[in-house]
């Protein structure tokens, strides 16, 4: 069965979260929208709250998954996470931290694929 681009988005984001979950992380919601932008997942552990960007790739041509997440998505990230504290600003006295979990491998559910965490994969500066 081929997936289209938004069943392959879900299931890049549920492996994802099969992932995160594994490692003792609470979810706090999952695909937050707001003007200008979406979190995927946004997950506590402790002091820390983690906005993850989930990116699949097929492959690694053009630099992958990592690759992607380019400072145009950066900043919508930060906007969207900035609209997420203001709505839910108890979390705001956590740590907050920008995550990108890179899937790549061929799509479908009983693919293998490779996963790739990155905490603090970019810094904001304020």
């Amino acid at each position: 069965m081929v997936m289209n681009s938004t069943q392959v988005g879900a299931w890049a984001e549920d492996i994802a979260w099969q992932h995160i979950q594994q490692r003792g992380w609470s979810l706090i919601a999952r695909n937050f929208f707001c003007k200008g932008g979406e979190l995927d997942i946004i997950v506590q552990k402790g002091d820390v709250l983690a906005f993850v960007e989930v990116k699949y790739r097929k492959n690694h041509t053009m630099g992958g998954a990592i690759a992607s997440l380019s400072h145009a998505k950066q900043r919508h990230l930060i906007h969207s996470a900035k609209v997420f504290l203001q709505r839910y600003p108890l979390l705001s006295k956590l740590n907050c931290r920008f995550d990108l979990i890179a899937i790549s491998g061929s799509d479908g559910p009983h693919s293998q694929v490779q996963i790739q965490w990155l905490d603090n994969a970019f810094i904001t500066s304020g």
